[in-house]
């Protein structure tokens, strides 16, 4: 992209964020701020991890209290997954993405991001403030959950749910007990967009989306992100056949994981809790 026309997208983008920041300061002095983002009744929850709706085959985000005893439950599109996804992973765009260009521009404005907060639903739709300090000052700004969630992770910015809401729509965690969750690992089917977001060539395979520590998993040295191709020469075209060969393991044997746009070889050992 030539100089002068990059420049100039910036300075667009620098142009908005300024008129943005101003309105929302004056809106701010006129207004009192919404209830559920001065309250202090507010829960402050952690992302857990991104798995998909094995009905809806659209990706969901599990926000757990600090103490994991329950869970919230908010479905977002597959470009945010995807965007978070990446944050989450530590990889990087070869190019700037949405969310990089519009944390580059809030830290060129002399501005921070403070916290998240997600304020209430309606209709099946959740609603959020992203809340930014700049020269001392508060400025909530009406956004989407998705996309402050990723420039959370982004900053390390905290999270937090109204309370209320958090009680009345969150959900206990249940201790898996099964042999994936003896293992240590969360699988997830791979659907299309996630096999072209990891550059995978297929959709038969497995996807790990989260690796408990110091669990038998994380000793075998899966990571978050990996996609389980094949285990001891057998094809894992899904979840139920990767449960199948985890629950029969018995010894050790070798798998084969895409990570990272190459395949690798792993030995796991099952389910066994010391080695």
């Amino acid at each position: 992209m030539p100089r002068k026309r990059k420049a100039g997208l910036w300075t667009l983008a620098g142009i908005c964020l300024a008129i943005s920041l101003v309105l929302s300061s004056q809106l701010a002095a006129r207004q009192p701020a919404p209830p559920a983002a001065s309250s202090p009744e507010l829960v402050q929850v952690k992302i857990q991890r991104l798995t998909v709706d094995p009905s809806s085959h659209q990706p969901v985000v599990l926000l757990t209290d600090l103490q994991e005893e329950r869970a919230l439950l908010i479905w977002i599109g597959p470009c945010e997954a995807n965007a978070m996804n990446a944050v989450m992973e530590g990889s990087k765009a070869l190019r700037p993405q949405t969310h990089d260009l519009l944390q580059e521009v809030i830290q060129t404005m002399k501005a921070k991001i403070q916290k998240v907060v997600i304020t209430h639903s309606q209709d099946g739709i959740y609603f959020a403030n992203l809340v930014l300090e700049r020269e001392g000052k508060a400025i909530e700004i009406d956004a989407r959950p998705s996309d402050s969630m990723v420039l959370a992770l982004k900053v390390r910015a905290p999270v937090f749910v109204a309370k209320k809401m958090f009680q009345e729509m969150s959900l206990p965690m249940k201790e898996e007990r099964d042999a994936e969750g003896l293992y240590g690992i969360t699988a997830q089917e791979l659907t299309s967009s996630l096999a072209q977001s990891f550059s995978f060539p297929s959709t038969r395979g497995v996807l790990v989306s989260d690796v408990r520590a110091g669990s038998p998993a994380e000793k075998d040295g899966l990571q978050r992100g990996d996609i389980i191709a094949k285990i001891g020469g057998e094809a894992t075209p899904d979840v139920k056949s990767l449960r199948a060969v985890v629950d029969k393991m018995r010894e050790p044997i070798k798998a084969r994981i895409f990570r990272k746009g190459e395949f690798i070889t792993l030995t796991l050992h099952g389910k066994v809790e010391s080695r």
